[in-house]
């Protein structure tokens, strides 16, 4: 997903511009269908955190549970945003009469062309496309602070956190 991404933010207008198309479109197609999996599994995550009770967390400082819930609260955010994001951008490629179509996995998904209506700039193209490049920089950020929490918490706290995460991992 994410380097198909890179190369659509990069290489995509040259593709346009000389008729490259099969393999835009193709690429495309992928990144749409990957985009609408990963709402999918977002919305259901979401779905299982607001009716399932969390494990209590091992005690720490209060920044660090303040820290952890923003983080969390984040992460969700950015799970709707960076997808929905890429759907309002792709339908706003095109013109009304000619719009790019939007795939997964071959079947023909409705566009948001009802972004068209809207004042400027909620109805560019430009917009969305620079949320869904901001969502992968914050993303990325927050993944990898994630990501290091959980192995500080692991390896130097040495408290359960990274089995809270990871279920299937053996307790010390």
């Amino acid at each position: 997903q994410v380097p198909i991404g890179f190369w659509l933010s990069r290489e995509a207008p040259q593709a346009r511009i000389t008729g490259d198309d099969w393999l835009l479109l193709w690429l495309e197609q992928i990144h749409h269908s990957m985009g609408f999996v990963i709402l999918a599994v977002a919305a259901l995550r979401i779905s299982w955190r607001l009716s399932h009770i969390s494990p209590s967390a091992p005690p720490a400082p209060a920044y660090q549970k303040v820290l952890a819930h923003i983080t969390h609260i984040a992460l969700y955010v950015l799970m709707i945003v960076f997808p929905l994001s890429g759907w309002a951008g792709s339908s706003l490629i095109g013109s009304a009469q000619f719009p790019v179509p939007i795939n997964f996995f071959g079947l023909e998904m409705i566009g948001l062309g009802f972004l068209r209506s809207l004042e400027p700039p909620f109805n560019t193209f430009r917009l969305y496309r620079d949320i869904h490049t901001y969502c992968w920089w914050v993303g990325g950020g927050l993944l990898t602070l994630h990501i290091l929490a959980g192995l500080y918490h692991h390896f130097v706290v040495k408290d359960d956190v990274l089995h809270r995460m990871l279920p299937g991992l053996k307790k010390r």
